[in-house]
């Protein structure tokens, strides 16, 4: 055992990189209300990125599509990733639904599991933003359950990776959650 100041000289494992690229994947966010539905196609190349050390997508410019605030009192909101290599490949990660009143325009939803884990212990961080009562923005970023540690884009790369194919050798990336 090491003493305070030292290191056990074990290595650390570092995680590889992803076999993804974020350029490869298609987002698209399904907004539901009472009142009208919308899905938002956005390749990852017109996403923006908030954050360069954390996952962080922004949809932006949304207030000409007209989701007022009064009728966001049930909304449904998901997000499914589609790789572009192969229109087949989607997932869906998150579907979250609640109502939203004037003070709350956030929503926290449990992400989908790989195949073979009951559950990931990640959840998705999604913020709404009004440009007076009009839905002007969707952010979303991927976190731990546990200890709220936010995913970079290498992170969420490797939790996507898990659900799309391997092309070129038929089988299942190997799933890597740091």
């Amino acid at each position: 055992m090491s003493k305070k100041g030292e290191h056990s000289g074990a290595k650390q494992v570092q995680p590889p990189k992803p076999k993804i690229s974020f350029l490869d994947l298609l987002f698209i966010i399904n907004v539901e209300t009472k009142a009208k539905n919308i899905a938002l196609a956005t390749p990852s190349r017109e996403l923006k990125l908030v954050s360069n050390d954390r996952f962080h997508v922004q949809i932006e410019h949304l207030s000409d599509l007209g989701f007022f605030k009064s009728d966001m009192n049930d909304v449904k909101i998901n997000c499914e990733v589609v790789s572009m290599g192969d229109s087949d490949d989607s997932v869906k990660i998150f579907e979250a639904r609640r109502s939203l009143d004037k003070n709350s325009r956030w929503l926290i939803n449990d992400l989908l599991a790989p195949q073979g884990l009951i559950r990931s212990g990640l959840v998705a961080d999604i913020k709404l933003s009004f440009n007076g009562d009009l839905l002007d923005k969707i952010g979303f970023e991927i976190c731990t359950e546990q200890d709220r540690r936010y995913y970079s884009v290498d992170d969420t790369l490797r939790y996507l990776q898990c659900f799309f194919d391997d092309v070129t050798k038929k089988r299942r990336y190997l799933c890597f959650f740091p």
